[in-house]
């Protein structure tokens, strides 16, 4: 959904800051005047626009595909996107146990092979839950087109030799095997 069709895009409260500030920028809650709430990521100044609109061409292409949150809408003149808010981050909810967590996380590396997206990111904190307690893998600020030497290189499943890799060793900080 655009929000720009239905709200003045830069009205709107910040409820609470998510997470700690990234190299790039910060993510926040924000809620709009008709009570629409969104996550907003606001970059620093120094992103490019070229890369924050590629950030969120890949987090789009990966949401259609039903792994990470919707983009609502782009705002390159601000550096920011707002995008469908997570439930809760799965190393704040994992040790009490998710069901699929293993099957569902490497369906994911997958999609992101099929899509032709390297995550590239191997930090836990990019693993969410939505609403509806699916897993969903967030921040596409490090991804990266799929080319074929890169396919060939990783035996045609770079998300699952190299991202999938990095976030079990991410994990496991937190106390979380794979």
């Amino acid at each position: 959904m655009a929000l720009d069709c239905i709200i003045q895009m830069d009205d709107f409260e910040v409820l609470q800051k998510l997470g700690e500030d990234g190299a790039q920028g910060v993510v926040s809650l924000v809620e709009f005047p008709n009570g629409l709430r969104s996550a907003m990521k606001q970059f620093k100044k120094t992103k490019s626009t070229a890369r924050i609109q590629q950030e969120a061409d890949f987090q789009q292409k990966a949401a259609d595909a039903g792994i990470a949150p919707p983009v609502m809408h782009v705002d390159l003149a601000n550096r920011r996107i707002f995008m469908e808010p997570m439930q809760s981050r799965v190393v704040d909810v994992l040790k009490k146990g998710h069901e699929n967590f293993k099957q569902d996380l490497l369906h994911i590396m997958q999609t992101l092979d099929n899509l032709n997206i390297l995550h590239n990111d191997g930090n836990a904190l990019n693993l969410m839950l939505d609403f509806n307690d699916h897993l969903q893998i967030i921040d596409f600020g490090l991804a990266k087109k799929i080319t074929p030497t890169v396919r060939k290189k990783w035996k045609g499943e770079p998300n699952v030799k190299v991202t999938l890799f990095m976030m079990k060793k991410g994990l496991r900080k937190y106390g979380i095997h794979v």
